[in-house]
């Protein structure tokens, strides 16, 4: 089993969780769960026929996009494959990396308004980032105790780069 974070263009960030048995794939994010099964090719140069969850579907990659029965549903930016535990459950593993703080954006560290060891609430400002002249506020998004701060003022931070872990 492996688990990958797939960064959108859109800036939204998944945890996917993939397996393989037999001829099908299982993936699993926080709110969905997806059996695939390759069919076979389609009519047009690298398309290819899944059955996904028992529905038949036409599936081709145009500039990064994933193209469902002609329609445009999501293009990945980023796609990292996340370390895992042996003996951890998918659900554990998926559960684990939500306390994962991420940057938004590339830029700097401003503030760093949290130390380990804090309690946080849900909307609470984290740290600030600069970028272009601008400042953004990255806050929780979700309650719990501040686990490790990976960041400190100064500090340039790429996209989808760890901040902060809360438990």
């Amino acid at each position: 089993m492996k688990l990958y974070r797939v960064h959108a263009d859109t800036g939204d960030t998944f945890i996917v969780a993939h397996d393989q048995k037999e001829n099908k794939d299982r993936l699993k994010t926080e709110n969905n769960e997806f059996e695939i099964e390759y069919v076979g090719q389609g009519t047009r140069e690298g398309e290819i026929i899944l059955k996904i969850n028992g529905e038949m579907h036409r599936v081709f990659i145009d500039n990064g996009w994933i193209i469902l029965d002609n329609a445009r549903t999501f293009r990945a930016e980023r796609v990292t494959e996340l370390p895992t535990q042996e003996g951890q459950t998918l659900d554990e593993m998926i559960k684990g990396k939500e306390g994962e703080v991420l940057s938004p954006l590339q830029g700097r560290v401003v503030q760093v308004r949290v130390k380990e060891g804090d309690a946080v609430n849900k909307g609470q400002p984290l740290l600030s980032i600069e970028a272009m002249k601008s400042e953004t506020i990255v806050s929780a998004p979700i309650s719990g105790l501040v686990e490790k701060v990976l960041v400190k003022a100064g500090q340039g931070v790429k996209k989808g780069d760890i901040l902060v872990v809360i438990k």
